[in-house]
């Protein structure tokens, strides 16, 4: 005898209720198992802070002489940050109190723990804590962290490795750095500042890899370094059988006099972005002679190119304002005395 549908209907609802009232007592047992686990931690983290907060906020603590306590498994998580947050504005004997402390507790190894199997707020942490301890052992584990994918990991493993050993990290990881386009110059820039004598030389040497695919990053990293390539070096990357974008990052980089002749030949050249950095490489550099030069240009068809020779002519240092002024009379083309007008009502606001 078949079953009747209002049967299998009240069977499909009591199911229904079943799985409902299920999923709800799951939820609450999940929510009660995270929350005792959150207070689980936060009564780990303050016991650990009453401990060990007191010895290392207390300026005028000798930390030598302290007598180190123990720290439980459970304690090395708040101890790293609560050490990381201190050691960075110490200084002196102190910074090297902090760091025998943490050598003494096992930092390093249990941050190289962190690094291998922890998730990614932890590997942060544990890098943080490898390039304060200067941990020289760690660099191929570091090395490794520069590969990831995640490039906030990968950036501040290279970051621990400039600190902990700058003249490796330039000759061994040059081509990873370079090849890293998700690493913004501008933060590359400021990790290299203080080694910068220490990159010099091997970002002089990828400049001068011409068929590079990362040639105008490596140009524009030197840029950002204010690196002085050498003449040779210069006349190389300033042929004009170069690709434009090779072509543009050199001319924004150079500063040497004795490029003036291979620069003006690009005044007039066919591509407008190349007569734009001309212009502005003769505004830093150029003789008296280039005012002839850039004239012409005020009156370019393009605007950038009449806006960047505006630009070069009034901030070269042996022109006047009143020769800018007489220079603006005898202009004939009506853009280009505009123009003039614009950059020195600019100027003037400035």
């Amino acid at each position: 005898m078949s079953t009747s549908f209002p049967a299998l209907h009240a069977d499909y609802a009591l199911w229904i209720g079943m799985t409902a009232i299920g999923l709800t007592l799951l939820l609450i047992l999940v929510m009660t198992t995270l929350r005792i686990i959150l207070n689980r931690n936060r009564n780990i983290e303050a016991k650990f802070l009453a401990i060990w907060q007191p010895l290392l906020s207390n300026p005028s603590a000798n930390l030598a002489e302290t007598i180190i306590p123990l720290l439980p498994a459970a304690h090395y998580l708040p101890f790293l940050k609560l050490w990381n947050k201190l050691v960075r504005t110490s200084t002196g004997e102190r910074r090297e109190d902090m760091l025998d402390i943490a050598y003494a507790l096992g930092c390093e190894r249990y941050a190289k723990k962190l690094l291998t199997h922890g998730d990614r707020t932890e590997r942060l942490l544990a890098i943080l804590t490898l390039s304060h301890l200067r941990d020289i052992s760690a660099w191929d584990a570091l090395a490794t962290q520069t590969l990831h994918a995640d490039s906030v990991t990968s950036i501040n493993a290279f970051h621990a490795l400039v600190q902990i050993d700058p003249d490796t990290t330039a000759h061994q990881l040059m081509p990873l750095l370079l090849a890293r386009t998700d690493w913004p110059i501008t933060h590359i820039a400021s990790i290299l500042q203080r080694e910068q004598s220490t990159f010099m030389q091997p970002l002089i040497v990828a400049a001068n890899e011409i068929k590079s695919t990362h040639l105008v990053r490596t140009l524009r990293l030197i840029e950002a370094l204010h690196i002085a390539l050498p003449q040779t070096s210069l006349l190389q990357l300033l042929n004009e059988s170069n690709n434009v974008e090779t072509i543009i990052a050199t001319l924004r980089i150079t500063n040497d006099v004795s490029m003036l002749p291979r620069i003006r030949v690009f005044l007039r050249h066919a591509d407008w972005r190349l007569r734009v950095q001309a212009a502005k490489a003769l505004g830093r550099i150029g003789e008296y002679s280039d005012v002839n030069r850039l004239i012409p240009l005020l009156a370019d068809s393009y605007w950038w190119v009449r806006y960047r020779s505006t630009q070069a002519l009034v901030n070269m240092p042996f022109l006047s304002i009143n020769e800018i002024a007489v220079l603006q009379t005898h202009l004939s083309d009506r853009f280009a005395r505009d123009m003039l007008s614009q950059v020195m009502a600019e100027r003037k606001s400035s």
